[in-house]
């Protein structure tokens, strides 16, 4: 829906062509839905005002990103229990808004989980007391494994899947992804959409994140050519991972909701 860096929102940021119209349409229509990104440098509900700024409708409560999902997860599973957590307001704040106690570098050892998110000051020190956390028996959670992301200046790295993949490398301990392609993602946006995963379309530009995330959970995959994937990368996709529906651009979908 948005071309920039979905880490720190930097870049010319626009809206793509049609955007508008497709989501003003399901409004019309009374089709819940729901936008989630990969990054976590802004906070959920800034995500949001920028979408709207740039006339999209998206409400506060519509934009999902693996902040939100990681918020939810550590509070059923570890409630009140201290979390590490490597990243920017985008993460810290829905982690306490959820509760969730953030532990200092100093009490990395009594961690309970260790969270990576999208840090630019990610240092030595923060590798030595995730380390530790992790060596002392907390899991590995992780916000995104991805290697890059599509941005309006081209591809870009993942910060929070160069951090994990040093961690993994140092501790053996394979992370637990809380963005996509993580069956979490689908799990939270049916949970705040009202229906089952299998009721859910999901429209994205990576035939290997949001299309293979779907196909795995039983949901329909809509790829939009205009990003990181291309018709050589799906045609190189086996069949049960292709998307049930291939358009150019985001706009093209006006045509199918019709």
């Amino acid at each position: 829906m948005l071309s920039e860096d979905p880490n720190t929102g930097a870049g010319s940021a626009r809206a793509l062509d049609g955007a508008g119209a497709v989501l003003s349409l399901l409004r019309a229509r009374g089709t819940r839905y729901a936008c989630f990104t990969n990054g976590t440098g802004q906070r959920p509900a800034s995500v949001a005002a920028k979408l709207r700024g740039l006339g999209l409708d998206v409400r506060d409560s519509e934009m999902l990103t693996p902040a939100s999902v990681a918020a939810e997860y550590l509070s059923a599973t570890l409630p009140g229990e201290p979390v590490l957590a490597f990243g920017t307001d985008g993460l810290f704040e829905p982690l306490a808004s959820a509760g969730v106690h953030l532990a200092s570098l100093e009490e990395a050892s009594a961690a309970r989980a260790v969270l990576i998110g999208a840090d630019p000051e990610f240092n030595y020190a923060k590798l030595t007391a995730a380390c530790r956390a992790v060596w002392a028996g907390a899991p590995l959670l992780v916000t995104s494994m991805a290697a890059s992301f599509a941005s309006s200046g081209g591809r870009l790295p993942s910060t929070s899947g160069a951090i994990a993949a040093g961690i993994r490398h140092v501790t053996g301990a394979e992370p637990i992804v809380v963005g996509k392609p993580s069956g979490l993602v689908l799990d939270m946006a049916a949970r705040v959409l009202g229906c089952e995963v299998s009721q859910l379309a999901v429209v994205g530009d990576d035939v290997r994140l949001e299309i293979g995330m779907a196909r795995a959970a039983g949901a329909t995959g809509v790829l939009v050519l205009s990003g990181t994937s291309r018709a050589e990368d799906v045609a190189a996709t086996p069949a049960e991972a292709r998307p049930t529906l291939v358009v150019r651009v985001i706009g093209d979908l006006l045509e199918h909701l019709r």
